[in-house]
């Protein structure tokens, strides 16, 4: 193996140092046989490195479905090939062709036609390559695709490319034993819907290989729908009310190092709202990790000046969005849920990472990540009935897929917005806005992005929408949990720590 190829268990990567090559503009390839957890979080960090580094992130979402698609397809199709030997059919005759696909779809997963596919030299190649428009993402797998299938494969890209709205594609009765069905035509449905030039994918064989080309433009077309839609999310967070006057004011005393505690106490129990906003967010899921905090002033005492300027942010924060949106979107709960728990995971991580310089920040930033989210899906019924109409999704509870559909505005970026608004510290909006691209984060920021980061990707695990294998390898690197087992144990420990608010 050359010194440029990197070979992991489950597949090969060349060159070596895959970001690297991604800064540089090198061809990168991945190659590998059943796509595996690991294969799958590989194929993620890339594309994700690619889109960031062209600020095309919001159409991470139609990319990812895409390849996942595409190499689904292609590993299937090897494994047809492999059924189709061990059965010793024929799969280029008719009559053998037939009666192989009869008993494929019933038997393959119930033998192990998996690991017999790892050890036979049938494999699939994901290939990232540059030219001065887009990035071509080639999936190549090498069992040649035979030309029924191929025919039938550009009926459905062609029926596709003429659907006005992806319900159309439901009404259509479709055949995917192929393995390229309903899958590839929503995906090109997505690619069309995020302006994808026509004619994006192809699907081509050559000298025993069939090769899939998806054509990733670095810059979008946009039409002026969609910027007037940017405009009015833009309208919708300059009308944000700013920060409630006496909490600025105690803001001001706690970053007063003259400041006494009897002070900063007198003036929070001038506010009786404030007052018990405090202490609930002080005693929430377990925020400092000591006994139950009675009085402001035993807060302040504990808490520290630092603490307790966190908290006033944190309870402005949520005063200005209860008001504004608590009573317009279903979910408004269930996102702030997610904060405290993510901003729980964060203080425990900076306390057992001796990171207490940024425990606050650490902790408000991680609070604070989904605010951006918040005011998008929140925003009036005919910009959610816009977006309808310019995708033809119905789904507005898909928040990844919103992500997308936000225009090149991503929840992360109207977030860092939000903050600028309220003039939080830079530490705070930077945080907030690379919080998706951790290793893009200024480098006077990253402990506390990555901290951010790493909790975040935490409670996503635990709500089922993450694996270890996604996560950024430099974040990891950082908290030395490279190894799946540590991750695993620190998560585990910060889980079963932690106290939901009542």
């Amino acid at each position: 193996m050359s010194n440029n190829n990197l070979e992991i268990a489950d597949y090969t990567i060349a060159p070596t140092d895959y970001k690297k090559a991604i800064l540089s503009g090198t061809d990168l390839s991945v190659v590998f046989k059943s796509f595996k957890p690991s294969v799958e979080g590989q194929i993620i960090k890339i594309i994700h490195r690619y889109l960031a580094k062209y600020d095309t992130l919001y159409i991470k979402d139609t990319v990812l479905a895409t390849a996942k698609e595409l190499i689904t397809n292609g590993v299937k199709a090897n494994l047809k090939r492999l059924y189709f030997q061990e059965k010793e059919l024929n799969i280029n005759e008719v009559s053998d062709y037939r009666n192989g696909m009869e008993s494929f779809k019933a038997e393959i997963f119930q033998s192990d036609y998996v690991g017999k596919l790892d050890e036979s030299n049938l494999n699939i190649k994901v290939l990232f390559k540059l030219d001065p428009e887009n990035l071509n993402l080639t999936i190549i797998n090498n069992s040649e695709i035979l030309d029924l299938e191929l025919k039938k494969i550009q009926v459905r890209i062609e029926k596709a490319y003429k659907y006005n709205d992806i319900s159309e594609v439901f009404d259509d009765v479709l055949d995917d034993s192929e393995g390229a069905g309903l899958g590839l035509m929503m995906s090109i449905m997505m690619m069309k819907n995020s302006r994808f030039k026509p004619g994006s994918y192809t699907i081509t064989k050559d000298k025993g290989s069939t090769i899939s080309n998806v054509k990733i433009p670095l810059e979008l077309e946009k039409k002026d729908v969609k910027e007037n839609i940017k405009d009015e999310i833009i309208n919708e967070i300059a009308e944000l009310p700013s920060f409630p006057e006496n909490i600025l004011q105690i803001k001001k005393l706690c970053e007063n190092p003259e400041s006494t505690v009897k002070e900063i106490s007198d003036h929070i129990l001038t506010d009786p709202g404030l007052t018990t906003s405090i202490l609930k967010l002080a005693n929430s899921a377990g925020y400092f990790s000591i006994k139950k905090v009675e009085t402001i002033e035993e807060a302040v005492v504990k808490i520290g000046f630092k603490g307790v300027n966190a908290l006033l942010m944190a309870s402005g924060a949520c005063s200005v969005m209860d008001s504004k949106y608590k009573s317009k979107y279903r979910q408004y709960d269930t996102i702030w849920r997610n904060s405290y728990k993510r901003a729980n995971y964060a203080q425990k991580i900076t306390s057992k990472y001796n990171l207490a310089k940024i425990n606050e920040i650490a902790y408000l930033s991680s609070l604070l990540l989904d605010i951006g989210k918040i005011v998008l899906l929140s925003v009036n019924q005919d910009f959610i009935s816009k977006i309808q109409e310019i995708t033809g999704n119905n789904d507005m509870g898909n928040l990844d897929c919103l992500e997308e559909l936000s225009l090149g505005m991503s929840f992360s970026y109207l977030g860092s917005l939000i903050s600028k608004k309220w003039n939080f510290s830079d530490a705070i909006a930077s945080t907030i806005e690379y919080s998706k691209k951790p290793y893009m984060a200024n480098p006077n920021y990253k402990p506390i992005v990555y901290t951010a980061y790493l909790s975040d990707c935490m409670v996503n695990i635990d709500n089922k929408k993450m694996k270890f294998h996604f996560i950024d390898e430099d974040v990891l690197d950082f908290f030395k949990l490279g190894k799946q087992e540590a991750f695993e144990s620190l998560h585990e420990q910060l889980r079963t720590e932690y106290q939901p608010n009542s």
